[in-house]
């Protein structure tokens, strides 16, 4: 009988645990089924995800060089250094990258200064050699050379920037010249060979070296005279070429001081027998100076 009664109450347990093993297999089928949305119905919301963190603003460009203090650029904004450009990059027109630091536009001169404009005064004097080609009353070949000194003075007025017009009075010359007859020198003259007259012309000046070109034609004249100033050999009035090449230095705002090379060349009918022309040809070292 006790044997019979340990069995019912077992069997009364394994009952009791199987009934409550039912609801949790059931749970378990559920879980494991795919779920099912019905049309129509909403889905549950989801749940909220954390927001991302912000990224860090950019950092700011140095300001421009030549900015003023307290100045700060907007976030983002690139100010390209002076003087740098991309490959290919060209600015707008007009755009204007501020100056360095310390930066300071050279002064301009005041107008007028150091320039060749308005009236016009050039004087030159120098030294030089000067050959006289001709022939005596009695047709002999004479020849006249020596050193002596070479002066001029031009006035005139600029018609265009750095392009004068003048008129001007110059003479170059031999001092006590060697005399030549048919090649053979007869000692020297105690007197002056010139050749000087006046011209017309025109002077140009390049700038900012201040080197120019001056040349005049007009009328010239030969002259042989002694030391007692009789006169030896003359000629008629012809026509003459004076030309000068030089480069000054401005030494005040108008006033210009400098070197330069001149050339005097003529050809000329003997005043007492037209059938006798006299050529005279005259290289001068020079100092110049000029008011403009």
């Amino acid at each position: 009988m006790r044997a019979v009664s340990t069995i019912r109450r077992a069997n009364s347990v394994i009952f009791t645990m199987a009934l409550a093993a039912i609801p949790c297999i059931a749970r378990a089928q559920q879980a494991d089924e795919p779920s099912v949305t019905v049309p129509g119905a909403e889905a549950p919301p989801a749940a909220a995800q954390p927001a991302a963190p912000a990224p860090p603003p950019p950092a700011a460009s140095p300001p421009p060089a030549g900015a003023p203090p307290g100045y700060a650029p907007p976030p983002g904004y690139y100010y390209p250094p002076p003087g740098y450009a991309p490959p290919g990059y060209a600015p707008p027109p007009g755009y204007y990258y501020p100056p360095p630091p310390g930066y300071a536009a050279a002064p301009q001169p005041p107008v007028g200064v150091n320039e060749h404009d308005g009236f016009y005064l050039h004087m030159h004097f120098g030294i030089g050699y000067t050959r006289v080609h001709g022939a005596d009353s009695a047709g002999n070949d004479v020849v006249l050379r020596g050193v002596g000194p070479s002066f001029a003075i031009a006035l005139g007025g600029a018609m265009t920037r750095n392009l004068v017009l003048f008129g001007e009075v110059f003479t170059a010359g031999a001092s006590n010249p060697e005399v030549l007859r048919g090649g053979t020198s007869t000692g020297n003259s105690s007197g002056d060979a010139q050749v000087g007259g006046l011209g017309f012309g025109v002077a140009y000046y390049i700038d900012p070296a201040n080197v120019y070109f001056l040349g005049s034609i007009g009328l010239v004249t030969f002259e042989l005279h002694d030391s007692a100033n009789f006169t030896t050999y003359r000629s008629e009035d012809g026509i003459g070429f004076h030309g000068t090449i030089g480069k000054e230095w401005w030494v005040s705002p108008n006033w210009g001081l400098g070197i330069a090379g001149e050339f005097v060349g003529a050809s000329l009918k003997d005043k007492a027998n037209p059938s006798v022309t006299w050529t005279g040809t005259s290289f001068s070292l020079l100092f110049s100076t000029t008011y403009n």
